[in-house]
């Protein structure tokens, strides 16, 4: 143990970490203390009570690599790509194509072991590090996550190991190494989760899970972790979907004025929030609504606004996200039923105008991450923890206005039983022919994962249900002055409270509510069409989709099928999928495509690791074909996109 190893690694820290190392300036006091010495063999850590180890530390920790090594190890492993259940877009296409060439050539599914490089190595447990310089050196990784409870034990490591080596080493192979100190289990769950989604996101599959020692937190950060694996791989976006919001933006921005919503400093409202979704709970939860309508402000979300008003409530905003066809077509129904124009429109403002069109008043926000708000929204800033459900939006948009005091109602994210997946109140349930002739919304009733429920059980739910519950928690770990009571008997969400809607409790200050929706209303911001989209910047978005194309079509030209080198394939499509110094256009462009171009390179990535070596080559040969066709057929529809635009922009 050496100061100098400590302060080397100290300074390390603050270049790689340097969130860090404010917690090891000045004195540090540990509670636990380093026993013995690598040099006599009885290095060990005194926990007080007992001892970490019991028995030499280095011996422990070779005997566990080397143990870890020889089995089988822990590996996050996606298996053979299957075709998706859709086949109508260009990645989809692209994966479809390239199972229909591994069934063909007898290739699909055959037994060989994958190969041994991974993405990442996560190690939860640091204990006294001893371990890592081997897994690093002797695992061909580009990332690791080392995940401790106690800041101290990375104090005493920091005496022994050479992190600043350590952190060398992995930036060289281009990945980052990262330390998540908590002793919250769902905390750190979703740390790891966030982390892997953002780094080397392409290069999940067959990344390794090490164990060092075993606790409570540790345990179950895993396993919640764990159960976050089947939406860990979820796509970012699609093509498609992002030209769609491009000219959904475009046209609400120059026909439907609305106020702007954006992040800034607010005053606290104390007033309650009711969230309502459709889930099949709000049927047994609606008179804690209708008891609460008047104190608290109540926000429906999606096919909860038929939920409500068919109960005969009137909330006072409805919450919108997203794009498709289907939520215009509900929302006109319930216009020709109900008056809207005293609810008003909370949404991205990238949904389809014709809904915009269906309320008087409406507030809009630029969604994260979407090629419409990286080439018009820095001004006002994307909204970020919105999505992926109108649930998600509705909760965050209620905490970003200044409330702290959220009660969720009908937010099951599933059904106890099947086939009672929403209220009866929903379409879904009312109109009995609505799923018979929109089959995307029959398929998303398709529960078939069990998962804790709120009020105990199990509940059966879906990938996205799960992907929006890891939303919530981080969302609700941002807010920490905010509680969340859920009142729906509907899936466990991490981060709020269960709680039976008739053990939940709100004042009843009719007052208040009308002081903070008034406060509310002066706090947003109003913008002007020439200010949202400005015809100048979408006369660079074509120049900017030439480069795009002509700089991918040049990285996939250049490669020889006989020598593909999976990870540079993937450096050099991040350099154009990912740059978040380059001009706005250029962003725009790089959102718009990075979705599917990333399924196409994780399907890539984890077919080839698969395949014998002798039929590697002629596979990516199709597969670069395939999808020099593809980008051919994008790079049309996008010439058309710009034109369209900019006379939308004009008019």
């Amino acid at each position: 143990m050496t100061e100098e190893l400590y302060q080397s690694n100290l300074e390390a820290l603050r270049t790689y970490q340097p969130h860090l190392a404010p917690r090891f300036d000045g004195a540090f006091t540990a509670y636990t203390r380093v026993v013995g010495s690598v040099e006599t063999g009885d290095l060990d850590l005194d926990l007080g009570h007992t001892l970490l180890y019991g028995t030499d530390a280095k011996r422990h920790a070779d005997a566990q690599v080397e143990r870890f090594l020889s089995e089988k190890s822990q590996r996050i492993l996606q298996g053979w790509p299957q075709p998706p259940d859709h086949g109508d877009r260009v990645a989809e296409r692209m994966v479809h194509s390239g199972v229909a060439y591994l069934n063909e050539n007898g290739l699909a599914g055959q037994d060989a072991a994958v190969d041994a490089d991974g993405g990442y190595l996560i190690v939860f447990g640091l204990g006294l590090g001893l371990h890592l310089e081997q897994l690093i050196n002797r695992l061909d990784v580009r990332s690791v996550i080392i995940v401790e409870q106690f800041d101290e034990f990375l104090f005493h490591a920091m005496h022994l190991v050479d992190f600043a080596s350590l952190f060398e080493l992995i930036n060289k192979r281009r990945g980052s190494l990262n330390f998540i100190i908590d002793s919250v289990p769902e905390v750190i769950a979703n740390f790891i989760f966030y982390m892997m989604r953002q780094d080397s996101f392409g290069l999940i599959d067959g990344s390794y899970v090490f164990d060092h020692y075993s606790s409570f937190v540790l345990d179950d950060s895993k396993k919640r972790f764990l159960a976050r694996l089947p939406v860990l791989s979820a796509n970012p976006g699609f093509f498609e979907d992002e030209q769609v919001m491009i000219r959904n933006y475009i046209g609400n921005v120059t026909e439907y004025p609305s106020m702007v919503f954006a992040d800034k400093p607010r005053s606290d409202k104390k007033t309650p929030v009711i969230i309502c979704g459709s889930g099949p709970s709000i049927d047994q939860s609606i008179d804690f609504v209708r008891d609460n309508r008047d104190a608290a402000v109540v926000i429906s979300c999606g096919t909860g606004l038929g939920a409500l008003l068919g109960y005969g409530i009137r909330p006072d905003f409805h919450v919108e996200i997203e794009n498709t066809p289907g939520p215009v077509e509900i929302i006109q129904g319930l216009s020709k039923q109900y008056d809207l124009s005293d609810i008003t429109l909370i949404s991205s403002n990238t949904v389809r105008p014709a809904l915009s069109a269906c309320f008087a008043k409406r507030i809009q926000f630029f969604r994260d991450s979407v090629c419409s708000s990286k080439l018009f929204g820095q001004r006002y800033g994307e909204i970020y923890y919105a999505a992926p459900t109108v649930a998600n939006t509705a909760a965050r948009i209620a905490l970003g206005m200044g409330f702290t005091n959220l009660y969720l109602v009908g937010v099951d994210l599933g059904a106890r039983e099947k086939g009672q997946h929403h209220s009866q109140y929903s379409v879904y349930m009312a109109d009995k022919d609505f799923l018979k002739t929109h089959p995307q919304h029959l398929a998303a009733t398709n529960y078939t994962i069990e998962t804790p429920g709120n009020f105990g059980g199990t509940v059966l739910t879906s990938q996205s249900f799960l992907f929006a519950s890891v939303h919530f928690a981080g969302l609700i770990a941002r807010y920490k002055q905010a509680k969340a009571w859920n009142l729906s008997d509907g899936i466990r969400i991490p981060g709020t409270l269960p709680c039976l809607p008739d053990a939940a409790v709100i004042a009843r200050d009719v007052s208040l509510k009308a002081r903070d929706m008034e406060r509310f209303t002066g706090e947003l911001d109003a913008a002007e069409k020439e200010d949202l989209a400005p015809v100048e910047r979408l006369e660079v978005l074509r120049d900017a989709l030439d480069l795009f194309y002509m700089s991918v079509e040049a990285v996939l030209g250049g490669i020889d099928p006989d020598n593909l080198d999976l990870r540079r394939l993937f450096d050099d499509l991040k350099t154009l999928l990912d740059n978040p110094t380059a001009a706005d256009a250029d962003i725009c462009v790089q959102r718009m495509h990075i979705g599917s171009m990333m399924v196409c390179y994780t399907f890539l990535y984890r077919t080839y690791r698969r395949l014998p070596r002798e039929a590697r080559a002629e596979f990516f040969a199709f597969f670069r074909d395939t999808l020099m066709g593809i980008l051919d057929e994008m790079r049309q529809d996008s010439v058309r996109l710009a034109g369209d635009l900019r006379t939308m922009a004009a008019a």
